[in-house]
C-alpha cells in the first residue's frame, strides 16, 4: 500500500492529495489477512510533515465468539491524525516516515488501525445460539440431548426453596 506524495514534500503548507484505495487480497504484516480495502487516504502538508486522513472499508475473515464459526467481517476504518515524518527532518515516536523517493507505505499503518477496530467479540449473526456446553453441539444448526438442568452440587440444597 505505497502512495507517491513526492509531489507534496516540496508543495506549500496545506497542500491537499486525494489518494484512492482499492486492493484486493492482501496479507498486512505477517498475520493479518484482508478480503478487500477500498476508500480514500487524504494526505496535507503541514509544517510537521504529512498528515493522512480518511476512511476505508475493509473486510477480514471473522471467527464468531459464540459458534465458531468463518465469516466475513466487514469494518470501517476511520483514519485520523496518521503523521508521515519528512525525509529531511527527525521522526517522533508516533510517526511514520515518508522515504528519501517520496513515497508513503501506508501498510503497517493500516494494519494498526485495523487491529485496533476488530471487534473483541464479533457474532457471526446477532442471534447467534453458540455452542453446547457440554457436547460441543452448534445450536444454531439443531439441538441437543444434554441435560440443561444440571445444577451444580454445591447449590443443590437451595433446590429445596424453589
Amino acid at each position: 500500500m505505497r502512495f507517491n506524495v513526492s509531489h507534496l514534500v516540496q508543495a506549500p503548507l496545506m497542500t491537499r492529495d486525494v489518494f484512492h484505495l482499492e486492493a484486493g487480497e492482501a496479507t498486512l504484516g505477517d498475520d493479518l489477512f484482508v478480503r478487500h480495502m477500498r476508500g480514500e487516504i487524504t494526505f496535507t502538508r503541514t509544517s510537521r510533515g504529512l498528515l493522512a486522513e480518511g476512511l476505508v472499508d475493509v473486510s477480514l475473515d471473522g471467527e464468531c465468539a459464540r459458534c465458531l464459526t468463518k465469516f466475513p467481517l466487514p469494518l470501517e476504518i476511520q483514519l485520523d491524525d496518521l503523521r508521515f515524518a519528512l525525509p529531511q527532518t527527525p521522526a517522533e515516536s508516533d510517526e511514520y516516515r515518508t522515504s528519501e523517493h517520496g513515497w508513503v507505505d501506508m501498510t503497517w499503518a493500516l494494519r494498526e488501525q485495523i487491529l485496533l477496530n476488530i471487534p473483541l467479540s464479533a457474532l457471526c449473526r446477532p442471534d447467534c445460539k453458540g455452542l453446547c456446553d457440554q457436547c460441543g453441539q452448534d445450536l444454531n444448526i439443531g439441538t441437543c440431548d444434554c441435560d440443561t438442568q444440571s445444577i451444580d452440587p454445591r447449590l443443590e440444597a437451595l433446590r429445596g426453596l424453589l
